[in-house]
């Protein structure tokens, strides 16, 4: 994880984790076109890896420094903490150089002429840095790094350089911010130029919850690098020109907003033909997401001038015919049969209806559109429902 001069800041900790996470989504990303039989893990290994099989591929180890601040010379702490972790892999398995590639990926800028500068990716000796990692294990005065030097030093010296020579040293790597846009960059092709980085939002709340759900497990599982290439598929459908993504389409109200939202019009409306409270809570449910929805597509802009005007008028005008028959049938009724009336038109709404918003045909946006009129008394089930019109609920959206 990655460090900064307040090695005890929260921040600083929290700005690790997340690049380490944020990251991981970049190498998946990077995967899909030739290792897209590969999962990816995160603490599981490694800050990250990939796996096949159950067994890792790729160790890689995430140091981020804000502002790209950071050591990386032969008596690094960063360096060699690394060392420490792959020294013990190979002390338990020297055969893993051979099967596993080992990535230290630092925001950190290694020296010229230092032993890490001589492992980037090109321009590599290992013999050369072999010789400085062993003048600096031998040296170091650094309690710190005590145990891994030693473990270097004490390493016969083909080991050593068959270690060397699976290691990989990626420094001057972009910062939390920068991985953003790289993401951005691999994604150029799946959205509209004006909705990448909307896109790139949504790949990363799905990601991070696939990440903490990975965590979660009873041991840190892997996620297939094929399951980000499907969810990127997924948006770019979502993404396209004449599409409108569906966010909230499994949202669930927190216990506090379905106390809230109990309180409005449109529950009112619902109590008034004696609909039962699972059926409430349902209504709830779908006003919640339907609202959030909506209300995110016009935040982003997503919605063409007066195209949510032109849905609730088709809502409302298939309203209109079925509820003025109730409202004909019911002048000569009980307040009993009133009550069924309403429940008839009700019903049609709640199980029938289902009018699409451009690409949108989801069954919440409907139902939960008619009790976003029904907040506003635009639409109702009774036959009498407007004798109970009051202030419009301030709440609405």
């Amino acid at each position: 994880m990655g460090t900064t001069d307040n090695p005890h800041g929260a921040a600083a900790s929290a700005m690790g984790y997340l690049f380490q996470c944020r990251y991981a989504l970049l190498a998946g990303l990077r995967a899909v076109p030739d290792r897209p039989e590969l999962m990816i893990s995160i603490e599981k290994f490694d800050d990250v890896a990939f796996e096949a099989n159950g067994e890792p591929t790729d160790l890689i180890q995430t140091k981020h420094h804000i502002d790209k601040a950071g050591d990386l010379s032969d008596g690094s702490v960063d360096l060699w903490k690394t060392m420490a972790i792959w020294l013990k892999t190979v002390a338990e398995d020297i055969e893993a150089p051979f099967r596993t590639s080992f990535v230290l990926l630092t925001t950190a800028n290694a020296p010229d002429k230092s032993a890490a500068s001589l492992l980037r990716m090109r321009e590599r000796d290992e013999e050369a840095a072999d010789k400085l990692l062993m003048a600096a294990a031998k040296s170091s005065k650094n309690k710190r790094i005590r145990d891994a030097c030693a473990a270097y030093a004490g390493l016969a010296e083909d080991l050593r350089l068959n270690l060397l020579r699976a290691v990989t040293i990626l420094d001057a790597s972009p910062n939390i911010i920068d991985v953003r846009e790289e993401i951005e960059r691999e994604l150029h092709h799946a959205a509209p130029r004006d909705q990448i980085e909307k896109l790139v939002e949504r790949l990363e709340g799905w990601w991070f919850g696939a990440v903490i759900r990975a965590l979660s497990a009873d041991s840190p599982s892997a996620i297939p690098v094929l399951a980000i290439e499907q969810r990127v598929d997924e948006l770019r459908e979502e993404f396209k020109r004449d599409a409108l993504p569906v966010d909230f389409k499994t949202a669930v109200p927190s216990e506090n907003v379905i106390a809230e939202l109990d309180k409005r019009p449109f529950v009112r409306q619902l109590r008034k033909i004696e609909i039962g409270p699972r059926r409430i809570e349902y209504a709830i449910r779908d006003y919640y997401r339907a609202s959030e929805q909506r209300s995110r597509w016009a935040r982003e802009d997503l919605l063409i001038d007066g195209e949510l005007g032109h849905y609730e008028r088709e809502l409302t005008e298939a309203w209109e015919p079925r509820h003025a028959a109730i409202v004909e049938e019911a002048e000569s009724c009980s307040p009993e049969q009133k009550v069924a009336l309403g429940q008839t038109v009700f019903k049609w709404a709640e199980q029938d209806a289902n009018f699409p918003l451009r690409t949108v045909r989801e069954r919440f946006l409907t139902h939960g559109s008619y009790h976003i009129l029904a907040n506003r008394y635009d639409v109702g089930w009774h036959p009498d429902f407007l004798a109970d019109v009051g202030e419009p609920d301030k709440g609405e959206k």
